[in-house]
């Protein structure tokens, strides 16, 4: 009866502000660290602060909430989204507990690595419940959750990052150096799934210089970028089109006798040929091209649920789990939670980049990913029109028909805010009357927030 609890002492008037509230967008250049003429030593960026995280992340948490109030009501009553709407109202709690902000930095970085794998947790999750038998809607659904999902991720991981001095903050990148490591990390990944008796393809890497000549002034190797970041991106790009070689060769060799095997394996042709990343860019972009002999796998790129190379899935112990936090290997949940072609694709986007891909059987296949030089360029978020379609359904369900047309608006009223927010708490809670009663907006609670987090 926990989930009961904590909705029913949450404070109706702060969560229909944080319904109504508009989130707060951060470009790179908000966690670039700047150091002035007088410092020595660089100081950590705003956006990446413990105040800044406190007062943004309930707001996106809320969102989320929002865009999961589009469902109908049989759907948000399936355990699974039940858990992850009272999760995410548990981190809004265990946020907006006044004691959180006089705590030690140690104790923060600990609240915030529970969060990150509370949100890895509910990510995978959600790709189960809506992408297990994907339709246009579901999917649609789930990029909008995991658009936003994404940037909480990078708002904690930044900070975590700071916290352990792990040098992996926004900063001048280089593009070559994270593309060695990331195809070397993916050959390591694709030999530990197919096994090392396997032929592992290879990755030639190189520096497009033709585009660079055609530039009077020398254009900059290195721009700026999240190295772990852009180091996914080319590793899920590189695992997906290895597998594709592997396979495509696979299916090549079962078709031809043993003398014909032997012939292809020494002779120079598609098979012995390597793939090849080239990197090239502009002024003001930065581009990858990987290019194989083999058409990519149709299932790797359509919207599903975590799965490892091979194509088994993944993490499914977590759905086993009433706890966000309390699950077998957290690292690997956080791992999980951002990998596949479609997550890879949320990452590039995040800050106005491009991963897309050609595939035609017989002639090969081609991942380009273009990434912007400007920092200033503010992350991506669903669009006003996405959540503004919130508790839309249920408000019918209900007949409450003044406030589905107030639901419309991009711009929420508290009223309108609080209404919606009681049809889709109402939605998720434990037992439900026959009729349905919205709760007064401002009303006196006898449990104050302090209670509500001891007991979560």
């Amino acid at each position: 009866m926990l989930q009961s609890q904590i909705i029913n002492v949450l404070p109706r008037r702060i969560l229909a502000g944080l319904w109504a509230t508009q989130e707060t967008r951060i470009s790179l250049n908000h966690l670039v660290p700047h150091k002035s003429a007088n410092e020595k030593s660089q100081q950590q960026p705003a956006a990446t602060s413990s105040a800044f995280i406190c007062n943004e992340l309930p707001v996106r948490y809320t969102h989320i909430l929002r865009l999961l109030s589009t469902l109908s009501p049989d759907s948000l009553q399936s355990p699974i989204i039940r858990n992850v709407a009272h999760s995410y109202l548990r981190d809004i709690c265990t946020l907006l507990h006044p004691s959180l902000k006089g705590t030690s930095p140690k104790a923060i970085a600990r609240v915030f690595n529970n969060l990150r794998q509370s949100q890895a947790t509910n990510l995978i999750r959600l790709k189960y419940a809506l992408l297990s038998s994907p339709t246009a809607a579901s999917a649609t659904l789930m990029e909008n959750i995991n658009t936003i999902g994404l940037g909480i991720h990078l708002l904690l991981d930044q900070h975590l990052s700071w916290d352990a001095q792990s040098n992996n903050h926004a900063q001048k990148t280089c593009p070559q150096e994270i593309a060695h490591q990331a195809v070397s990390d993916a050959r390591k990944s694709f030999a530990n799934a197919f096994g090392n008796d396997r032929i592992i393809p290879d990755i030639e890497i190189k520096r497009d210089t033709m585009t660079n000549r055609k530039h009077k002034t020398p254009v900059e190797q290195e721009f700026t970028y999240i190295p772990n970041v852009l180091h996914r991106i080319l590793y899920e790009s590189a695992l997906l089109s290895l597998k594709a070689q592997a396979i495509h060769d696979e299916d090549i060799n079962r078709d031809l006798n043993w003398f014909q095997r032997q012939w292809r394996s020494k002779s120079r042709n598609l098979q012995n040929r390597p793939l090849s990343l080239r990197i090239f860019g502009g002024p003001t972009s930065i581009g990858f091209r990987l290019d194989a002999a083999a058409p990519l796998l149709e299932s790797d790129l359509l919207p599903g649920i975590p799965c490892d190379p091979i194509g088994i899935p993944t993490c499914g112990h977590v759905l086993s789990s009433t706890s966000a936090t309390d699950v077998h290997s957290p690292m690997m949940v956080e791992w999980e939670s951002l990998s596949g072609w479609r997550s890879a694709k949320a990452l590039a986007s995040h800050w106005g980049g491009n991963l897309d891909a050609v595939t035609v059987q017989g002639l090969g296949s081609t991942i380009y990913l273009a990434l912007d030089r400007d920092p200033s360029l503010l992350e991506r978020y669903p669009s006003r029109h996405a959540l503004a379609a919130s508790a839309h359904s249920l408000l019918r369900h209900h007949r409450r028909t003044s406030a589905v047309v107030a639901s419309v608006d991009s711009n929420l009223s508290i009223q309108a805010a609080a209404t919606q927010l009681d049809a889709f708490l109402y939605a998720i809670s434990d037992s439900q009357q026959s009729t349905f009663n919205p709760t007064p907006l401002y009303h006196h609670h006898s449990v104050s927030l302090s209670a509500a987090v001891g007991h979560a």
